[in-house]
């Protein structure tokens, strides 16, 4: 089996497992009602929390303004309306982007407030959410990798 070829197969293994994981703390989170962790957001000192809070709402807000930006884009590009004998349907990506806009910027000040405030969620879910994401790409691109042919003649790959 080539080399790459067990490289994907191991990255898909890495994320099953460690999506495994993800599963298994949320049913303790649920079955414990999050008491397993004795560590209370309060009483942590200003340092500590802000090296935790710090990443994971810099990186939630790039994605939230990300979203925020591609729905002003959509609402501030001026186009040309196709003729209608050409298109029947009507176009409702404008009221999408504002609504994408609107979305995005309540969940921007929920979560500078939830860090304000120290609450549990507005670090856990974002946490949780890119957990998710970074597994399904470690997942895809190892599915990916897997799949690819080999385009080398027989005579002519290495082993």
């Amino acid at each position: 089996m080539p080399r790459p070829r067990i490289f994907g197969y191991l990255a898909v293994l890495f994320a099953l497992i460690l999506t495994g994981f993800f599963i298994y703390s949320l049913t303790l989170v649920i079955n414990e009602n999050i008491t397993y962790s004795q560590v209370d957001l309060q009483q942590l000192s200003n340092f500590t929390f802000y090296a935790i809070a710090a990443p994971i709402g810099l990186v939630t807000m790039a994605v939230i303004g990300t979203g925020f930006w591609i729905g002003w884009t959509i609402l501030a590009i001026k186009v040309v309306p196709p003729m209608p004998e050409i298109v029947e349907k009507k176009d409702y990506s404008k009221i999408k982007a504002f609504f994408m806009c609107i979305i995005t910027m309540a969940l921007g000040v929920l979560l500078i407030y939830g860090i304000y405030i120290r609450n549990f969620w507005a670090l856990a879910i974002p946490a949780a959410a890119i957990c998710i994401v970074i597994l399904g790409a470690v997942f895809w691109v190892g599915i990916a990798i897997i799949t690819t042919r080999s385009t080398l003649p027989e005579e002519k790959q290495q082993s």
